[in-house]
Order: C-alpha cells, then sequence, then structure tokens
C-alpha cells in the first residue's frame, strides 16, 4: 500500500451497488471475451489447491494475437458462450473459492467503468448489468453526484481521456451545462436532448480560440432562452419522422438476420418491438404506423408521462460515463452517436408497448440492460446506422433533431 490518495467523483448509484449473485436475471460474462490481467493470470499460475489449479489451466489461456498488460490472457466459454468457470448456479467459482483478490481486473470491476480526467478518476456503470440499470434508471430524483478521495492503490484498470489540451479546458463547463440541460425538467426529454445539440453546434462552429472566449456567454444565452421558452417555441416547429423511425426498425431486424444474437433477453425485447409494430405479419408500411402512433398515443405515452426520469437518467449516465462530448472525432459526431443509441431505445420501448399493451420498470429494465450488452458492447450495429444515416445526408442538426422527435 503506498498511503496515497487520488481524487474520484462519482454518480450516487456507485456507492449503493452491489451484486445480487444468483439472484441475477442474468450473467456478467455470457457472450462476452472475457480478458485476464498479466498480473491475475500469474496468480492463477501459483494456485495450489489441485482442483483449482487444474480448471485454470484448462480454462485460462494466453491471448497471444493482441496480449497487453490488461488482456494477457482471457477465460473460455463454452457452447453457450458462457464462462467455463461459473457453478450450477452461474456463480464465480474463483470467488467463491478463492477469495475476491483472485479475480482479474474485469471481473472485479464489472460493472464499473473508470476514467481518468485531468488527474481525477472518474467512477460510473454500465448498464448491460440487470442490478445496475435499476440503480441508475429507476431514480425518480435524478442523478447527483459526489467528490471524494479514495487510496491510489483501489484496484481497476484506469482509462486515461485522450482529449486535446483545449478539450480539457473546456470539458468542465461544457459538461456541467449538458447535464444542467438533460435534467431541465421544465421541457420534454427531446426538447432536452434537441438544446444540447443546439449548443454543441453553435459551439462546432467556432475556431478553438472562440470557443474558449465565448463559451459563458454561449451558455448564458441559451440559459435564458430555456427559461424564457423561446428555444421551446423554435423546437416545436420541428417536424416529426415516423418513417423514418420504421426504416430504422427494418434495418435492425436486417442487421439481426445477418449476424448472431445469442442474447435472449434481447432477442425477446427485439421480437416484442417487431411483433408490437406488425411487421412480422405482412402488413403495410401504413398500417405499421398506425401501431407506432397507437402505441405513443395509449402506452409508451402515458407511460413516459410519469416515467420520463428514465430517459433523462439514461442520457446523463452516457454523458458522464463517455465523457461526452468528447468521445468521437468532433462534438457533434458525439451528439450523433447518442441520438442514435437514444432513437434505439425509443424505438424498442414503442414496440414493446403496443405488444404488452403498457410498459412496466420491470420491461424497460430488461431492454435497456440488454441493448447495452448486445448492441453497446458490440459497435458493430451502431456504426451500421452512423453509416446508413450519413450515407443519406442525415447526420445534419435538423435531420437529428427528427430522429429525437416522436
Amino acid at each position: 500500500m503506498s498511503g496515497k490518495n487520488r481524487d474520484i467523483i462519482y454518480p450516487d448509484y456507485i456507492a449503493e451497488f452491489a451484486c445480487i449473485g444468483s439472484a441475477c436475471e442474468d450473467t456478467c460474462c455470457a457472450g462476452w471475451f472475457v480478458s485476464v490481467d498479466k498480473a491475475t493470470y500469474k496468480k492463477y499460475r501459483n494456485v495450489k489447491d489441485p482442483v483449482m489449479k487444474k480448471m485454470l489451466n484448462e480454462n485460462v489461456k494466453r491471448h497471444r494475437s493482441k496480449e497487453t498488460e490488461e488482456e494477457y490472457a482471457k477465460i473460455k466459454l463454452d457452447a453457450e458462450d458462457k464462462c467455463t468457470l461459473l457453478d450450477e448456479e452461474h456463480l464465480c467459482t474463483i470467488h467463491k473459492e478463492l477469495g475476491s483478490e483472485f479475480l482479474s481486473n474485469t471481473c472485479a470491476m464489472y460493472p464499473r467503468l473508470l476514467n481518468s480526467v485531468a488527474g481525477v478518476v472518474e467512477k460510473s456503470a454500465t448498464l448491460s448489468c440487470p442490478e445496475a440499470a435499476r440503480l441508475i434508471l429507476l431514480n425518480p430524483n435524478g442523478i447527483q453526484f459526489t467528490q471524494d478521495q479514495e487510496s491510489a492503490d483501489t484496484r481497476g484498470f484506469v482509462k486515461k481521456s485522450q482529449m486535446t489540451p483545449h478539450q480539457q479546458k473546456i470539458f468542465w463547463d461544457v459538461r456541467i451545462f449538458i447535464i444542467q440541460v438533460v435534467q431541465y425538467r421544465k421541457l420534454s426529454m427531446e426538447d432536452r436532448l434537441i438544446i444540447v445539440g443546439l449548443f454543441l453546434s453553435r459551439l462546432e462552429k467556432l475556431s478553438i480560440d472562440e470557443r474558449e472566449q465565448k463559451l459563458q456567454s454561449i451558455i448564458t444565452e441559451f440559459t435564458e432562452q430555456m427559461g424564457d421558452g423561446s428555444l421551446s417555441a423554435s423546437i416545436k416547429q420541428i417536424p416529426t419522422n415516423i418513417p423514418f423511425q420504421i426504416s430504422l426498425c427494418k434495418n435492425l431486424i436486417e442487421f439481426r438476420s445477418s449476424t448472431t444474437i445469442k442474447s435472449d433477453r434481447y432477442n425477446e425485447c427485439m421480437n416484442d418491438m417487431v411483433s408490437g409494430f406488425g411487421m412480422n405479419s405482412g402488413i403495410s408500411d401504413t398500417e405499421v404506423l398506425k401501431n407506432y402512433e397507437v402505441s405513443l398515443r395509449d402506452y409508451y405515452g402515458p407511460f413516459m408521462d410519469k416515467h420520463e426520469y428514465i430517459l433523462e437518467n439514461y442520457v446523463v449516465n452516457h454523458v458522464f460515463s463517455k465523457l461526452f462530448p468528447f468521445d468521437k472525432k468532433s462534438m457533434m459526431d458525439s451528439f450523433l452517436m447518442l441520438v442514435i443509441n437514444f432513437a434505439l431505445v425509443k424505438l424498442h420501448l414503442i414496440g414493446m408497448a403496443k405488444y404488452h399493451e403498457g410498459l412496466t420498470e420491470e420491461l424497460v429494465i430488461k431492454l435497456f440492460q440488454s441493448i447495452a450488452k448486445t448492441i453497446d458492447h458490440n459497435n458493430a450495429y451502431l456504426h451500421t446506422v452512423e453509416k446508413m444515416i450519413k450515407q443519406n445526408g442525415y447526420e445534419t442538426l435538423a435531420h437529428m433533431a427528427v430522429l429525437v422527435r416522436s
């Protein structure tokens, strides 16, 4: 132990999270590459217990093709793509027999994510864990943050941000304002997202020097326009484009047919969406649109009127955990990816709501968790959608705003 501390910042749900073990409705490592860091791999080589030693030797193999300190080895998966070190109750044998200190960094930290920005470690969590998803999404009071210190020896792989000096200089002011906008509940979640896009578009058009000089005045201007309603009035003029939403759904169906999605939970959500829209029954696009509109009016809409904080918490967690809007080549590329994620989640929920004639918190968590595990951790589909949008010239702010709106 070094005795040194490090500064940390984390959302309130991090302090509340605890693995629920065999009570969990999913398995952490099913369908994923499970990496083992070099230090942990060496521990496995020195295990004395003959049963565990044999099990580890058979199921933990060097990752020679892409060997790094963090991905030095990997755990074999079985025919169902599940970790071979789980017991009959789907609990980790390593943890049970050897203790938590023998878990790899990947397993010990999941579902937590660690980023380092200007010497401060930021802790968050991924929605791909059902219990984390519940804590993140189902808090009606919204996500709050805590600054603290912890031992510098605290375990976990910390990903260092790749921001430029300019980005680091404006990062906190930009991030704080974006989160304030996203949590501004006098406006609909869709309107809040569009305002974030307007703000980032405004910044992106400026030179680096102008951004630094004008940032505070732009934030003040947007804050005043949110308060006096002028931004809302402008946003109301933006049309909806439900046919484009349906084309996204068709694209999603085509993607599933061309790849193997092994998550039963996500496939169930996908099937519910397709059935809800009637897209598996050979009906016309006009009838599909009617089903969409009925769900929006009778099922999805009434649920979200009372639970819109779920979408808010989803976006806040995305913004914080991904270091948005500096996680892509440009701020508008970051915004486009946020819009794609938001639109896909919303599309699924609208279809599922029609199929079930309503939504419950359990259904919503099932969708958010399974889509995160299936799509968030496999960027192929997100990049397919991004490519489709750009090829059609839909990456403009105007088109993205249409995509956000119902």
